[in-house]
């Protein structure tokens, strides 16, 4: 049986961090170490990493930002700072990104870090809704936020630079 963990993301854990990241996103989707770093510092409590058998195996990350209804496009841009909207006092948790190594997908492990994230954060700060985007190519995602609660609530057009440039779905849940 594994032996499964989940805790706050630390700096020395950003190179299993980059390693999922490279492994999980088309190269030109992926985020920079920096912005992870910055993730990390910012707001510890929204970077959560997945441990199976002492490995870092998954994480996620996110931002709280202030409730929108008019949702802003590039609120989402890639490797945007999280200075730029992060806000503890806002009601909104934007999930950043989230990312499994290949061999432990299909095992649950993505739900897990998305319920416990949601969980912790929601039990110690004021959250009334999330939101996150999605490619409309990653459906298996879009079917696991859609199970979730989550429905399409606007539509980006060549949002991704991933060799066809898709649409990037954005996706919010009341809680």
């Amino acid at each position: 049986m594994e032996d499964i963990k989940i805790r706050n993301a630390t700096i020395s854990n950003i190179e299993q961090i980059m390693k999922i990241e490279h492994e999980s996103f088309y190269e030109t989707v992926c985020e920079d170490r920096s912005v992870f770093l910055d993730r990390i510092l910012t707001f510890p409590d929204g970077f959560l990493v997945l441990e199976i058998d002492g490995q870092v195996s998954g994480y996620i990350s996110s931002e709280i930002w202030n409730y929108l209804e008019e949702i802003q496009e590039n609120f989402f841009d890639l490797n945007h700072s999280i200075g730029k909207l992060h806000a503890v006092t806002g009601s909104e948790l934007y999930i950043s990104s989230i990312g499994i190594l290949k061999k432990h997908r299909g095992k649950g492990y993505g739900k897990l870090l998305f319920s416990e994230l949601s969980r912790r954060i929601t039990e110690k700060y004021n959250i009334l809704s999330m939101i996150l985007i999605v490619s409309v190519q990653w459906t298996v995602a879009k079917k696991i936020y859609e199970k979730n609660g989550f429905e399409e609530v606007k539509r980006i057009d060549r949002f991704f630079d991933d060799g066809t440039n898709s649409d990037a779905i954005v996706m919010r849940k009341f809680i």
